[in-house]
Order: structure tokens, then C-alpha cells, then sequence
């Protein structure tokens, strides 16, 4: 270690030359494989923020359908904060104490990662990404861990000889190495400009070899660095890598923040000179090292990582808009009443511009007479001809528009627009049907926070400590709990509950919940008759039910409500069978011993009627014997 306390660098000064210019080149060539796609993206923010000031090329447009677009998608594809949903993949017995830790485990991280995102934090972020992505064709957002370190004074040091404090040659107790202790835990969320970011060359995200963000450095921040070192390779000066101007030496700096997955380090390298300030090994240790999700590119084809401007898909139809609303405002411009006066232009004029009931002498009465009156005084500049293209212009810039809408899938539905003739079906199926492209950017979006929420549960469970976990969720975490949480992340489910980054209007969450409510009732009196009969189908029907009711977006607290009834109408079930089981023995059993019962009364007559017959025919030989006797 070295006296700022980093790691020490293996590498020597000209290594260092070597890799940063290395890594120059792959920042360069990356610049490269992407200019055409910076090119559209640059035009395409113009065009968006209506930028006259900007000299980068682009156009800025009179009717900009690009920002009614974004802004039109946006909130559609993202408006609320989502809601994480950790669960067990494979939930076990809730009489398993493991299990119940690794619920307790689960429910910590849940609450954890919505601490991090309750300042709205990710919320800013996520809309800015998203911005980025509609507008330029990516948008990144990546994740940050920071902490507080507290130094920690040591403990006194031992005499082994007397066993007590050790003192030193002045006389004061000898204390040992101070420690250093991590305190206040946090997340940040940072979007990373698509100018300022950089992958290497693969086919799929996945197999992408680095990542790379700039950084700018101002020029007094570089001049109050207390590191002279570090001043020094900062303080020439730097520039963009797009502007092939040499450095001046009051330019702000930038730097680049490589990571590596082959080598799981982090390096911070001068843009101008290349010259490598720092290499940090795995500094976050996640298990797929970058620090962000999948960039959010909604125009995307197999095979091919450079992103796609949205806008480019209708550019020549947004010109031609353009073109029309241009033609439109020029003829409108010069679409004045206008005439020319015949006599006494005093008084005609006077007149064209009095108010209500308002009467106006005219000096020459019969001069304007004799022109014939007021008809032929005056003769009117012709806007027929006009009226008609600009009434053409209209319809075409309607059509055009509706081209575009086509070509987006954006509906007027979608828009909260809708035609009075138009009948409620017939606006749901439009609403449905229209909102399918919609639906795709926002199962996009939430898998880029889901991805995030990942990283937020890897980060917590390897980096926060369990005090801190148990002062923000306010959850007591065991020992047991506290070794889970080290331990990998595998047995978890990890989501966004449904529907969390879009909240739908009131009244369709009211109508979908009334729909939930009537089925509920329907399902329940069709099948109480049947589980009434037989008890053991309680458990079949609850499945049933548990099966119906996902076809709704209930969240996750009904969602566990259901999985918890679905429980107890299997334990229930379960009960009755054994019941059922038990009664039927017991019949049994009563069955036997009636039947032995009625076999022991039925021998028992037996032997009554054996006896009475033996006694009769005992008496019949007696007599016999007695009427032998007599004679």
C-alpha cells in the first residue's frame, strides 16, 4: 500500500504509456465504428431541443413532431417508481426455519433497495435514460456505491512480561494501528450521457469485452487538487477526442473510466495523453463486473450493437411536414384583406374601421354615387386562389402527420385523442391495438430497472454491513440472516412488480378491479357447490383461481394474499381428507363389530335353539323309556 492507502501499482511508468495509448485506440476505434450513428444523434438532439445556437449539423423545424413524439412516448413507457419484488425462486415449507430466514433475507434486500430509490433518485435518472433512448437511439444508466470511513483509534497495546498497558519512551500508553471502518452504506444512480459513452465490438451485450465513460474535469478543479502528481497529468489541459485541436492549458480535462471484463480492473485514463492515473481491481465485485444494464436502444436488429436514432425511421416525412408547415406559415403570412379606394379614401376609411353602432358622415355622398356605390369604390386584393392551397396544404399536412403516426404506432388513442363518431368498443380495440409498440418500450424499460435492482441486491448483500441493513429497514437480522446475505443471490427472484414503472389512469385501474371483483365472485359461487361436496377439491380450485387471478396486475401484496390462501385451501383440503380418511375408519371399524356383534346373538340363538332341542329330545327318550318300562 502507499501512503494514500491504494494498492500498489505493478506496472512501471512505460507499461503504463503502453496500456493508456492502448486504450486510446480502442476508445478511438469504437468512436469510429460508431460516427455515423453520433452524426444522426447529434442532428436528432437539435431537432429536439428546437437548438438554433448549436453549429452542429442538423435541422431545426417549424412543426417539431420529434419532441411531440418523446414527448408524447415517454411518460407512456415510464411515469411511476417501481416497485422491487424479491422473492424465493423455490419457496419451501413455511415451517422450515431455513426457509423463514431466507424470506427475512429477502424481505431485508426488498426494503433496502427501496430506501435507495425513495428520493426519487432513480426516478430522474430513468427519465432521462429514457429520453436519451428515444431520442438518440441509447440510453445508459449505471450504478454507484459510495460509503463513509471512520477511523477507528486503536487499542492499547499489551506487556506481555506484566500484562498490562504498555508505555512508551514519553511516558504515554502505547496504542496500536488505528482501524478503519465503513459507515453510511449508499446507491447512487447516474444516466451516462450516450457523448459520453464507449463499449467494445460484440455481437450481443453480453459478450461485450469493456465499457467506457468520460469524464470532465474543469480546469479550477484540477487547479485545487492537493496531489501534485495528479494535478500535473491533468493540469496540460485536455480536449474532446471529436475536435482535433491541441489542448490549451486552461482547457477542462477529460478522463476515461475503463472497465475491463477480462481483467475485472477499473482504469482511469487522460484522454489527451493517455496516461493511466489509477488501476483498481473489481472495485463493486459483481458477478457480471459492469456496473450498469443493458443500454436501452429501442430500434434494434440481431447481431448489431451500434444503436438506430428513432428518429431517422420518419426524417424524410418529418421534412416533408416541415416543408408544408413552412409553405403554410408564408401563405398565411401574406393572407391579409386588402382593397383599393375609389374617392373619398377619408371617409371610406373611417369607415372600414368604426365599431358597433357607430355612424359615419360621408363628405361626398354623390361622388361615391356616381361611382356606382360603395360595391365599385372599392375593389378587393384576391385570396380565393390562396384559401384553397392553403386549405390543400391542411389535409396534406394532416395525411403526412398520420403517415408518421403510422410508422411510430403511435394512435390517437395513445395520444388521448378520439372521434366523437367513434363507438366505445371501437376505441378499445384501437386503444389495444395501437398501444402493442408502446408496450414493447415498456417491457424494455422494465428490464433495464429490473437489471438495476439486481445490481442494487448484489451491491447491498456484498457491500453493506448488517448494522446498516437493520438501522434503514428496521428489520432485526440474526446471525443466520446476516451469513445468507454474503452468500450469492442465486436462490432469489429478483423483479419489478407488475405494471410498477407505468401507473395506468384511475378510472381503468377502477374498471380492471371491478372486473377482478365480479369474476371473483362468479368463480366462487360456481365452484362452492363442488369443494361443499367434496372437500378434498378445495385444493384443485384454489390452483384454478390462483391461475385466474395472474391475468390481472393485483401486485405483489394480493399476489401473496392469493399464494397464501392457495396454501391453506390445500392444507384445509388436506385436513378434510384425513377426516374423511379417519370417518371412514371409523365406520369401518363400527361395521365389524356390529357384524361381530350380530354373529355373536346369532350363535348365541344357535346354541339356545341346540340346547332346546337336545332337552326335547332328551324328554322324548325318557318317555320312551318310561312307556318301555310299563309293559
Amino acid at each position: 500500500m502507499d501512503e494514500l492507502g491504494q494498492p500498489e501499482n505493478p506496472y512501471n511508468a512505460q507499461d503504463l504509456r503502453e496500456m493508456g495509448q492502448k486504450w486510446l485506440e480502442k476508445i478511438r476505434a469504437a468512436e469510429k465504428r460508431d460516427e455515423s450513428w453520433k452524426k444522426d444523434a447529434e442532428a436528432a438532439s437539435k431537432a429536439f431541443l428546437n437548438d438554433n445556437e448549436s453549429d452542429d449539423s442538423g435541422k431545426v423545424y417549424d412543426f417539431n413532431i420529434l419532441h411531440s413524439n418523446v414527448e408524447t412516448i415517454a411518460p407512456a413507457v415510464y411515469n411511476s417508481t417501481p416497485i422491487p419484488d424479491v422473492r424465493e425462486r423455490f419457496r419451501t415449507g413455511d415451517d422450515n426455519p431455513e426457509s423463514a430466514i431466507s424470506r427475512l433475507v429477502a424481505q431485508v434486500i426488498e426494503r433496502a433497495i427501496m430506501v435507495q430509490i425513495d428520493d426519487g433518485a432513480l426516478d430522474s435518472e430513468m427519465e432521462f435514460a429514457v429520453q436519451d433512448a428515444l431520442v438518440a437511439g441509447r440510453g445508459i444508466i449505471r450504478l454507484r456505491f459510495d460509503a463513509d470511513e471512520m477511523e477507528i483509534p486503536g487499542e492499547p497495546v499489551i506487556d506481555p512480561m506484566t500484562g498490562a498497558p504498555a508505555i512508551d519512551e514519553m511516558g504515554q500508553p502505547m496504542m496500536g494501528e488505528p482501524q478503519v471502518q465503513i459507515a453510511n452504506e449508499r446507491l447512487a444512480f447516474e444516466v451516462v450521457s450516450w457523448r459520453d459513452y464507449r463499449e467494445g465490438p460484440a455481437r450481443r451485450w453480453e459478450d461485450v469485452p469493456w465499457v467506457a465513460y468520460r469524464h470532465c474535469i474543469p480546469w479550477e478543479e484540477v487547479q485545487g487538487m492537493q496531489d501534485e502528481q495528479i494535478k500535473e497529468a491533468l493540469a496540460v489541459g485536455g480536449t474532446d477526442t471529436a475536435n482535433s485541436e491541441q489542448p490549451s492549458a486552461d482547457a477542462d480535462t477529460f478522463l476515461w473510466e475503463v472497465w475491463c471484463k477480462e481483467t475485472r480492473t477499473v482504469k482511469m485514463i487522460v484522454d489527451h495523453s493517455g496516461e493511466v492515473l489509477s488501476i483498481t481491481d473489481d472495485p463493486m465485485g459483481l458477478p457480471q463486473f459492469f456496473c450498469q444494464s443493458k443500454p436501452l436502444q429501442p430500434v434494434t436488429a440481431s447481431g448489431r450493437r451500434t444503436p438506430v436514432v428513432p428518429f431517422s425511421v420518419y426524417k424524410k416525412l418529418a421534412d416533408e411536414l416541415d416543408t408544408i408547415s413552412r409553405r403554410i406559415i408564408a401563405i398565411t403570412s401574406g393572407l391579409k384583406v386588402r382593397g383599393l379606394i375609389v374617392g373619398d379614401a377619408a371617409s371610406l376609411e373611417a369607415l372600414a374601421q368604426a365599431g358597433d353602432n357607430t355612424l359615419i358622415p360621408i363628405a361626398n355622398l354623390e361622388g361615391l354615387a356616381q361611382t356606382g356605390g360603395l360595391d365599385n369604390a372599392i375593389t378587393w386584393w384576391p385570396v380565393e386562389q390562396a384559401v384553397k392551397v392553403l386549405r390543400e396544404l391542411y389535409i396534406n399536412r394532416e395525411t403526412t402527420k398520420n403517415m408518421i403516426y403510422e410508422i411510430t404506432g403511435i394512435s390517437d388513442i395513445v395520444r388521448g385523442q378520439g372521434k366523437a363518431s367513434e363507438t366505445a368498443t371501437a376505441q378499445e380495440i384501437k386503444s389495444q391495438w395501437g398501444s402493442l409498440r408502446i408496450r414493447k418500450l415498456q417491457r424494455m424499460v422494465e428490464r433495464a430497472v429490473r437489471e438495476v435492482f439486481v445490481l442494487c441486491s448484489e451491491v447491498i448483500s456484498s457491500k453493506f454491513s448488517p448494522e446498516t441493513l437493520q438501522q434503514m429497514t428496521g428489520i432485526e437480522i440474526p446471525p443466520e440472516a446476516a451469513q445468507m446475505l454474503s452468500a450469492p443471490l442465486d436462490h432469489y427472484r429478483i423483479d419489478v412488480e407488475s405494471d410498477s414503472t407505468v401507473r395506468a389512469d384511475l378510472s381503468r385501474r377502477k374498471g380492471e378491479m371491478g372486473e377482478f371483483l365480479q369474476g371473483t365472485a362468479a368463480f366462487f359461487s360456481t365452484m362452492a357447490p363442488v369443494v361443499a361436496q367434496a372437500p378434498s377439491m378445495a385444493g384443485p380450485v384454489a390452483e384454478m383461481y390462483a391461475a385466474f387471478a395472474r391475468q390481472f396486475s393485483l401486485g405483489k401484496q394480493a399476489e401473496d394474499a392469493i399464494e397464501q390462501m392457495s396454501a391453506m385451501a390445500k392444507q384445509q383440503a388436506e385436513e378434510a381428507s384425513q377426516q374423511q380418511a379417519q370417518q371412514a375408519q371409523m365406520q369401518q371399524e363400527m361395521a365389524q363389530k356390529q357384524m361381530q356383534m350380530q354373529e355373536q346373538e346369532l350363535q348365541g340363538k344357535q346354541a339356545i335353539e341346540q340346547g332346546k332341542l337336545e332337552v326335547q329330545q332328551g324328554k322324548v327318550m325318557v318317555d320312551g323309556m318310561k312307556a318301555a318300562a310299563s309293559v
